[in-house]
C-alpha cells in the first residue's frame, strides 16, 4: 500500500507503508528547479528508515541523500558534490555509518564541479543518459585536481546516450577498473581513445551503434582486451571475415558472443568461431547469412555452447 502526501503546491511525496520504496517528485515549471533541504531528507529518513530506492526529478540536489538509499534515479536535475550521501560518525556509539548507494541512473542531469569526483565509493553501477560530462565534474576541488575513483564501480552504462568520445574517455580514465562497459546504440565510438584504459574489462556491449562498428574497431578491441574480455556484443556491426578471424584468434577467454545482424559475413566464416569452443557458452548469429548446414556443424563441434540462429 502506498501513501500520498502533498507537502506543498509543488512538492509531491509518495512512500510505502512498508517503508521499502519511496519516490520523491518535485513538479516545477521550465528550469525553475529547487532542491530539498537537509532537514527534509532527515525527516524523510526518520519516516522511512528502511528507504532503499529514490527517484528524484526536476530538483537541484545539494543536500546529502539519506544514507540508507541503495538505488538513485535522478532526472532533469542539477547535481552538486554535496548531494551524495555522506559517511556519518556517531560520537556516542563511536560508530561510522557508510553510504549504501549501489546503483545510480542519471538522465538529463547537469553536473556541477566535482559531482563525479564525489561519487560514493559504494556505487557499483552508473548509467548515464543525455547527461554531459564536463571535465570539471571530475575535479574534486581547486586544490586537488586529481580524480577520485570509486573502488567498487564495476559497470558504466552509456547505452542510448549522446555521450561524446571525450566524455567516455574521461569516464574510463576516472574509473579504469570497471569490468562492464555498455555502449548500445550510441553514436560513433572511437575505441582507440579509451580501451587502453580498461585493463580489467570483461563485458563490452556495443550493439547497433548508430555509426556501425568496423573491423578496425574490432582489431583495437582484440589487441587491448584479449586477456580479459568474457562477453562481447557487436550486433549490427560491419564485421567482415577479417574481424571474425581476429575475434576467434585473440579473444580466447570469450564466453558469450553477440554478432546478430552482421550481414556481411558469408556462411563459411562462422566456422571460425569453433576455435572458441573451449570457453564459448553463448553465440548469437541470428539475422545473418548463416545457413542451417553451418549451424548444424557448429552445434556438433560446440555442444556446450548455446547457439541462437
Amino acid at each position: 500500500m502506498y501513501v500520498y502526501v502533498c507537502i506543498s503546491h509543488r512538492l509531491l511525496l509518495f512512500y510505502s507503508t512498508s517503508s521499502e520504496y519511496c519516490v520523491w517528485l518535485l513538479v516545477s515549471e521550465g528550469n525553475n528547479k529547487s532542491g530539498p533541504s537537509a532537514a527534509f531528507f532527515a525527516d524523510l529518513e526518520q519516516r522511512c528508515p528502511n528507504l532503499r530506492s529514490l527517484d528524484l526529478s526536476y530538483v537541484d540536489l545539494r543536500a546529502p541523500l539519506p544514507a540508507s538509499v541503495e538505488f538513485l534515479a535522478l532526472g532533469e536535475s542539477w547535481l552538486s558534490p554535496s548531494g551524495w550521501p555522506a559517511s556519518r560518525f556517531d560520537a556516542e556509539s563511536q560508530t561510522v555509518t557508510l553510504p549504501r548507494l549501489r546503483e545510480v541512473e542519471l538522465v538529463g542531469v547537469k553536473l556541477r564541479k566535482g559531482a563525479m569526483a564525489a561519487l560514493p565509493s559504494s556505487v557499483e553501477r552508473l548509467w548515464i543518459l543525455d547527461t554531459r560530462l564536463p571535465q570539471s565534474c571530475f575535479q574534486s576541488d581547486p586544490v586537488n585536481q586529481g580524480v577520485v575513483s570509486p573502488s567498487r564501480l564495476a559497470e558504466l552504462d552509456f547505452s542510448y546516450s549522446n555521450s561524446t568520445a571525450p566524455e567516455i574517455r574521461q569516464a574510463t580514465t576516472a574509473w579504469p577498473h570497471v569490468t562492464t562497459l555498455k555502449l548500445d546504440e550510441c553514436f560513433y565510438i572511437p575505441f582507440t581513445q579509451f580501451v587502453t584504459n580498461l585493463d580489467r574489462l570483461e563485458v563490452l556491449e556495443a550493439n547497433e551503434l548508430l555509426t556501425s562498428l568496423t573491423d578496425f574497431n574490432v582489431c583495437v578491441i582484440c589487441d587491448n582486451l584479449g586477456g580479459t574480455l568474457r562477453r562481447l556484443g557487436i550486433a549490427g556491426s560491419q564485421l567482415s571475415v577479417i574481424g571474425a578471424w581476429l575475434i576467434a584468434e585473440k579473444l580466447t577467454h570469450l564466453e558469450s558472443l553477440e554478432v546478430s545482424s552482421c550481414r556481411q559475413l558469408p556462411p563459411v566464416t562462422f566456422f571460425m568461431f569453433a576455435n572458441l569452443r573451449g570457453t564459448l557458452r553463448s553465440l548469437n548469429i541470428s539475422d545473418t547469412n548463416v545457413d542451417s548446414g553451418t549451424v548444424d556443424v557448429l552445434k556438433s563441434c560446440m555442444p556446450a555452447c548455446n547457439i541462437v540462429n
